[in-house]
C-alpha cells in the first residue's frame, strides 16, 4: 500500500537534505522524480523553505530569459540552453539550486538538460542541484513526462534519484 501524500512528501525532504550534506558523488545532482500529483512540488517546497532558498521554476524562468531577448522562434532552442546553463554558472561555489517544472524542455528533446546540469555542477565546481522531474521509470530506464524521453539509466543515478511513483 502507497504512502500517503505527506509521508511521501517527508521521505524526499529527508532525501534531498541528505543528498546535500553527502560529498560522495562526483556528480552533483538529485533528480526527485514522480507523475503529477505524487508530491515533487510540495517536498521540493518545503525544502527550499527549510533551508531559506525559493524554488526555481524552470519554465517560467527560462520562457522570460527568451522572451526578454526578443528572438526569432528559430533562435529559442540555442537561447533555453544558454538560458538554462546560466541558471547553474551564477551559484557560488559550495552552493545549490532547488529546480521545479522543466517541462518546457520537453518541446526541445535535443538540449540535453540533465547533462547539462551535471556538467554544469560537479564536485570540483562545488555546486550542487536538485530537479523536480514529471516522469516515471519503466525496465530500469527513466522517461521525462508522458513520452518515449529517455533520460538514461536509473542505475546511474544510485543515491541521487528518489522515484516518488512507488514505495522507497
Amino acid at each position: 500500500m502507497p504512502k500517503d501524500f505527506l509521508e511521501r512528501r517527508d521521505s524526499a525532504v529527508e532525501a534531498m537534505r541528505a543528498f546535500l550534506k553527502s560529498s560522495l558523488h562526483r556528480r552533483a545532482v538529485f533528480l526527485l522524480l514522480g507523475k503529477w500529483g505524487t508530491g515533487k512540488t510540495s517536498a521540493l517546497r518545503n525544502l527550499a523553505s527549510e533551508m531559506g532558498k525559493n524554488v526555481v521554476n524552470a519554465n517560467l524562468h527560462l520562457a522570460k530569459y527568451v522572451k526578454v531577448r526578443n528572438a526569432p522562434r528559430y533562435m529559442w532552442r540555442d537561447l533555453l540552453e544558454e538560458g538554462w546553463r546560466q541558471l547553474f554558472r551564477q551559484l557560488a561555489t559550495g552552493d545549490f539550486i532547488i529546480i521545479d517544472k522543466v517541462e518546457i524542455f520537453y518541446n526541445y528533446p535535443r538540449i540535453n538538460f540533465i547533462r547539462i546540469a551535471e556538467e554544469e555542477c560537479t564536485i570540483e565546481k562545488g555546486k550542487k542541484a536538485i530537479i523536480g522531474i514529471g516522469g516515471y521509470i519503466v525496465a530500469g530506464r527513466i522517461y521525462f513526462c508522458d513520452d518515449e524521453y529517455d533520460l538514461g539509466g536509473a542505475s546511474d543515478w544510485k543515491g541521487r534519484l528518489l522515484d516518488l511513483n512507488t514505495d522507497p
